[in-house]
């Protein structure tokens, strides 16, 4: 589209070109020309600048006015056109210098949906680190970006959630304590803890955002970014850092703390800059669930955690340091958590430390040992110590102190420790806890929808209860790389944190965004409704990819199966069939059977491999011919077998999906013997049991809503409704559940289980 500046070629003609025609701008493509100044370069943030300076086309009203509706949707076309985040910046600038608050919403409103779109293009085309000017190291650049986003979303992040995710990454790119840089990282931490706090971390959004923080908080801890951390943690109360860590208990400690050495980086790093009230009381936290989850297990491999973070950070980092911390409950609480703990299995080290320490303290207080502070807190650490340990080398007077306050009321009673009991601790490294295999019904939490990603939500929910799967994800074991969580984790560490949330999560709802934004088009950007049996196809065959090649074998047995194609020509004098190489495959294809009234679904498997005649050149007696006929020939079905019965057809008169409603009876139990008349087939391994079901509710393929129903296998007259974020239990035994689905509410997907758990081979 041609515009006033299109005809000149040097920065300064189109700056007077702007300024010659700033007020004759009624008959102008503002569009056009706000158009031509973001794409022009390198001069453009200079010509931009001019532009909003000189107010050119009025984009910008100073002052409320009548016509102010038709002024923003000229802003709204024109800021439309910015495809550089530096131009929202300039926008921002100048935004600001307008005098009413109100009007400066507005415009924040429509430059944050556009900054939205940009970083949802900027993603898909894996540059987004690189336009927020995040990989860079320049904090002046940073600082630029930082504040347009701090500006356009300082109350809600949530018109776009993985920029929370995003504007954690400057925390860990200061390495030094310069104070224009703590300014602006202290203003981003505001930020971040105002979207966090809202109205109480029991909403859903917020415990997401919480998540995202924690989790991003104890990477700089491993990696070591201690002014940030320092920033960040000292923001936060230390009683939500309590309820977040105990909400997500096994969620940390399965992910962050079950290696000894990441552990002790983990601890090392939150207290490196400085031991804060909130690094001791989340060390201290994190401490106890390690060793309730080792007594929980019979672990050795959680109490190994402990007893090294006891002999390379407490006796060092926190006891060889003591004397210059300002003692608190919680300080002298994680000392002797671990110090008590200890004192049935190792004295020897302990003992070493405690006389350096005594020998500081007395330095510490100038040898004054009878002052109150010293009396109320030093003297009663050493004493509870001592009471727990034999032979510590303290002089007489201290002995004297001692004596006199264990014959007194003075002495303020510690709680009482216990020492640690690992003497039945299994040898192995680590034990599966039993709740991945076994979880009480009332106690499962649903997905939150995403807009339309109720087909998601239902296939989740499914391989969720899919007990193999389950298991099979949750032990999953990545590298230390798995800790950089900011900005992208993989599709596979996503899918795991997500089933250990659903797994360990008590109440509310879990967010599938984080799974959500790794997955392939069209399902990680569109809000649009898709086919349920599609996305299981391409969820499954690009997790299998994803895994290491010694990975892929177990997987492949759960879900994916074996057969190959056979050709038979009846043209030929032989008749001998013709077998193409074995394929793998997932799931099988049910369509009904029009013949007949009544469905059922034996025969809808065995019509799915029945032969079919076709025209062929066959390659033995080199003839064209009707006479041959193509099957699929079986030869081994996965231990979860999902079928997926077509409900689906195209009609051509008026150009939709209609959807068929007949009725295909449940099968809750299907025996192969039966169904191929196989009767040499192995009997333990031929009887698939259902165990969870997809329906769609609804008339057509463009609408419609997606509910999954599954039960557990030890629970079999208990099926649960996966409804999105509604999780109920239907009373039911098999037959009554069959009865009491509605016409509309169609079996779509049904999900089976090898009673053995082994595939099954076929003896073709």
């Amino acid at each position: 589209m041609t515009t006033i500046l299109d005809n000149v070629t040097t920065l300064k003609d189109k700056i007077k070109i702007l300024d010659d025609n700033k007020n004759q701008t009624k008959n102008l493509d503002l569009q056009a020309i706000y158009k031509h100044i973001h794409n022009i370069g390198q001069d453009s943030n200079q010509l931009l600048e001019h532009a909003l300076k000189i107010n050119f086309g009025n984009v910008l009203k100073i002052q409320a006015q009548n016509d102010q509706n038709e002024v923003l949707q000229v802003f709204k076309k024109v800021c439309q056109t910015a495809k550089d985040l530096n131009h929202i910046c300039i926008y921002v600038k100048y935004i600001q210098q307008i005098s009413k608050q109100d009007l400066q919403k507005i415009y924040f409103k429509e430059l944050g949906f556009q900054t939205e779109k940009l970083i949802t293009e900027f993603r898909k085309q894996g540059t987004i680190i690189k336009e927020l000017r995040l990989d860079t190291n320049d904090i002046t650049k940073q600082r630029f970006m930082i504040q347009m986003i701090t500006t356009l979303c300082p109350q809600d992040l949530g018109f776009n959630p993985e920029l929370f995710s995003l504007m954690l990454i400057p925390f860990k790119c200061l390495h030094k304590a310069d104070p224009t840089d703590i300014s602006l990282l202290e203003k981003l931490a505001d930020v971040l803890l105002s979207q966090c706090n809202g109205q109480g971390i029991a909403n859903q959004n917020q415990v997401h955002d919480w998540l995202a923080l924690l989790t991003g908080i104890i990477q700089y801890a491993y990696e070591g970014n201690s002014i940030g951390l320092f920033i960040l943690l000292r923001k936060i109360p230390h009683q939500h850092i309590n309820e977040l860590l105990y909400r997500h208990k096994y969620f940390m400690l399965l992910n962050y703390f079950n290696n000894l050495k990441v552990t002790l980086k983990i601890f090392q790093g939150l207290t490196f800059y400085s031991i804060t009230l909130q690094s001791i009381f989340f060390i201290r936290t994190i401490s106890q669930f390690l060793y309730e989850y080792a007594l929980e297990i019979k672990s050795k491999q959680y109490s190994d955690i402990l007893k090294y973070i006891y002999q390379e950070f407490i006796l060092t980092t926190i006891l060889g340091n003591i004397q210059m911390i300002h003692y608190s409950t919680e300080l002298i609480d994680l000392l002797l958590f671990y110090i008590i703990g200890m004192s049935s299995i190792d004295q020897d080290p302990l003992l070493k430390s405690l006389d350096l320490l005594y020998f500081k303290l007395k330095q510490a207080s100038n040898y004054k040992i009878f002052t109150k502070d010293f009396k109320t807190q030093r003297i009663l650490f050493l004493l509870t110590v001592a009471m727990n340990y034999n032979g510590l080398n303290t002089d007489e007077q201290f002995l004297n102190i001692i004596q006199i306050y264990q014959t007194t009321d003075k002495m303020i009673p510690y709680k009482q420790y216990i020492q640690w009991d690992f003497s039945q601790l299994i040898e192995q490294q680590s034990q599966i806890d039993q709740n991945i295999l076994l979880r009480d019904s009332k106690d499962f939490v649903g997905l939150e929808n995403l807009t339309n990603t109720c087909f998601m939500n239902s296939i989740l929910q499914s391989l969720y209860m899919t007990q193999s799967f389950r298991k099979f994800v949750i032990q999953l074991k990545f590298t230390d790389q798995s800790l950089q969580l900011i900005p992208y984790p993989s599709k596979l560490s996503s899918l795991q944190k997500l089933f250990l949330l659903l797994t360990y999560q008590k109440q509310g709802y879990c967010s599938p965004y984080e799974l959500k934004r790794q997955l392939r088009e069209p399902y990680s950007n569109t809000n649009d409704q898709q086919d349920v049996s599609e996305f299981a196809h391409h969820f499954l065959e690009d997790l299998l990819e994803l895994l290491p090649k010694h990975l892929q074998i177990p997987m492949e047995k759960i879900f994916f199966g074996y057969h190959r194609s056979c050709i038979e020509c009846y043209n030929c004098p032989k008749r001998q069939p013709a077998y193409r190489p074995k394929e793998k495959f997932l799931g099988i294809d049910l369509h009904f059977n029009e013949d007949e009234e009544n469905q059922d679904l034996y025969d809808m498997i065995r019509k799915a491999y029945e032969k079919e005649q076709i025209e062929f050149t066959c390659d033995k007696c080199n003839q064209r011919t009707d006479r041959v006929y193509k099957s699929q020939q079986l030869i081994q079905l996965p231990s979860v077998l999902f079928m997926i019965v077509h409900r689906f057809t195209f009609n051509a008169a008026t150009q939709t999906m209609n959807k068929m409603l007949t009725k295909v009876p449940f099968k809750f139990q299907i025996d192969f013997r039966d169904v191929f008349n196989q009767k040499k087939l192995n009997s333990k391994d031929c009887i698939y049991d259902l165990y969870a079901f997809i329906v769609h509710m609804g008339k057509n393929s463009y609408s419609g809503h997606y509910i999954c129903y599954a039960r557990q296998l030890n629970k079999p007259d208990v099926w649960v409704t996966f409804d999105d974020t509604m999780i109920s239990n239907l009373e039911y035994d098999s037959d009554q559940l069959d009865k009491e689905l509605i016409a509309e509410e169609t079996p779509y997907l049904l999900f089976y289980q090898n009673q053995s758990g082994q595939p099954l081979i076929f003896n073709n």
